[in-house]
């Protein structure tokens, strides 16, 4: 019945779809957005206040754009070379490398900025499904109008009017187009531009109304009450926060008060934030998150003014945080968001992090800035520090994304002192499918130096055949792993070289390969402890440690 009631509403989303294409792509159109007059100047200028990355300026001007790990290179029409690298495509039309191209600084990189926009201008001013897509006209917008000063300011009176009326354009449509489809950080992404433009155009006033209705309504849910986002992605609170810092900012210059819902949401989600940081200033990887910029995570951390220790749990995102002595140990407790957040989580129920100092030592596998493949792939059970059952990942994904089986919330017992730190917790989502429960219980003490867990799976019914069990550990692409005493023991080298030494009881201990996406959009090799067992009775344990080795 589900599935015979989805094709009519998925039938309707395609003739809307369809409709709003033609409509959109018409004549009458296009004179619609270019008629009445646009502005002439600005009324209140937005500025950008984040750091941008001068080698990538620098990198622009010769004719390489980097981006997220990858490289497009030009040597005529930017835009032209553009059109062929589909994972670069739609970030180019953002117009991020403004924010490069200023930190490169001087006359060259000036003129290439403006040269780039008025490029854009005459090859893309008219409505395309891909790049006036309401997020993307919202970061275009954010970026043509945070750095006027540094491309358009000292620009003639012909690309000045060129400008300000491809802006209008932009702006009139992304007016009628919100709040259409879009949700999560995409739509605060539209809906700052269109405020973006209300604050900078005069007599625009409604698009400031429009914008924050949206903004207002959007983040209770996205912002949880522990200042996690909805999603449980770390990358999606940096991204989500550095949106409200610059809506602050606007308010701020516009002279307008700024709503204690905003004001509130940055104050948790500063804290949040710091919650995912390493001794490293890097993200955590859960959901889907890479590790971050430092510059930029830093910068978000003094404009949210969060200060003080970080939060030792996540209550409502569902994540624990120990720190002891030097080391520090996340696990994942979340419980599956609700739509539409869920098409971007994980499958990695009581999956954790471990680190010593500014060196990470297990980590889950991350996620990738652009390819949807390997998003799909990394979202998998088995590219966590995790445990799998009979192969297969804790949830299945549909088609379009999103968790079709949801497990429970997951409940957690904390028990700690000054020497040392328990945390005791099960998941119930491959119960469904096999009627088996993982308890996953951590210990971490004697000042953070000795680890050790203990995984339990019960089965409410004992299998009629061997169902095959794994626990993996994924390891950091600096780790030096080595196998000793004939396969029970593996040597963990850091770069720092700091020993730990790993082992096993329940479980056949291996070594194999692994990749990392911490950062960029090329995979790391690496390598993973994997520890195998097989269920055959009502209750199989594995017990794990690794404790540092003194000299």
């Amino acid at each position: 019945m589900i599935a015979i009631a989805e094709k009519p509403i998925a039938l309707i989303h395609d003739l809307k779809r369809a409709t709003s294409t033609a409509a959109h792509s018409s004549k009458f159109y296009h004179w619609l957005l270019s008629s009445g007059e646009a502005p002439s100047a600005i009324a209140v200028k937005m500025i950008d206040p984040w750091p941008g990355d001068a080698e990538n300026g620098r990198a622009l001007c010769r004719g390489l754009f980097k981006c997220e790990g990858s490289t497009l290179a030009f040597s005529g029409d930017f835009w032209f070379e553009a059109e062929d690298h589909p994972h670069l495509r739609l970030k180019c039309h953002e117009f991020s490398f403004l924010r490069d191209l200023r930190a490169a600084g001087g006359d060259q990189a000036r003129k290439l900025a403006r040269h780039m926009v008025d490029g854009w201008i005459g090859d893309y001013d008219r409505w395309d499904a891909d790049i006036w897509r309401a997020d993307i006209i919202g970061e275009r917008i954010s970026y043509w109008l945070s750095f006027y000063d540094f491309f358009c300011g000292s620009a003639d009176e012909d690309f000045q009017a060129r400008y300000y009326a491809s802006l209008t354009k932009q702006a009139k449509h992304l007016s009628r187009a919100l709040p259409g489809s879009l949700k999560g950080v995409a739509l605060l992404k539209a809906a700052k531009g269109l405020a973006f433009a209300g604050f900078s155009f005069p007599g625009r006033e409604s698009w400031i109304l429009q914008a924050f209705e949206i903004i207002l309504a959007e983040i209770p849910q996205q912002i949880l009450s522990d200042g996690s986002h909805a999603s449980r992605s770390p990358k999606a609170l940096a991204d989500t926060l550095q949106i409200l810092l610059d809506l602050r900012c606007g308010l701020n210059r516009a002279s307008l008060p700024v709503p204690e819902i905003i004001q509130h949401a940055i104050d948790r989600a500063g804290q949040a934030l710091r919650f995912f940081r390493y001794a490293d200033k890097k993200l955590a990887l859960f959901h889907g998150g890479q590790e971050g910029d430092i510059t930029l995570m830093d910068a978000l951390q003094t404009q949210s003014a969060s200060v003080g220790k970080a939060m030792k749990s996540l209550p409502e995102a569902g994540f624990e945080r120990v720190q002891l002595g030097r080391s520090l140990l996340m696990l994942d407790t979340a419980s599956i968001a609700d739509s539409p957040c869920d098409m971007t989580m994980h499958s990695s129920p009581l999956s954790f992090e471990f680190a010593y100092g500014k060196e990470r030592i297990f980590v889950n596998c991350g996620g990738h800035p652009s390819a949807f493949e390997w998003q799909q792939v990394l979202r998998h059970t088995a590219a966590h520090t995790a445990l799998t059952l009979d192969d297969r990942p804790a949830h299945d994904f549909k088609s379009d994304g999103h968790i079709a089986r949801r497990h429970g919330k997951i409940k957690v017992m904390r028990n700690e002192s000054r020497e040392h730190c328990l945390l005791d917790a099960t998941h119930n989502a491959y119960v469904s499918i096999n009627g088996i429960s993982h308890r996953r219980r951590i210990y971490l003490g004697d000042q953070g130096l000795d680890l050790r867990g203990e995984d339990t799976l019960t089965a409410e019914i004992i299998p009629t055949h061997a169902m095959p069990a794994i626990a993996r550990f994924h390891l950091h692409p600096r780790v030096l792993a080595t196998v000793i005493k004939d396969g029970e023991e593996v040597i963990l080298r850091l770069p720092s070289g700091a020993g730990w030494k790993f082992s096993c009881v329940g479980a056949k201990l291996s070594l194999e390969n692994s990749i990392y996406l911490g950062s960029g959009a090329k995979p790391v090799k690496t390598r993973q402890l994997v520890l195998s067992t097989c269920i055959k009775t009502e209750t199989t344990q594995i017990k794990w440690a690794l404790q540092k080795e003194m000299i």
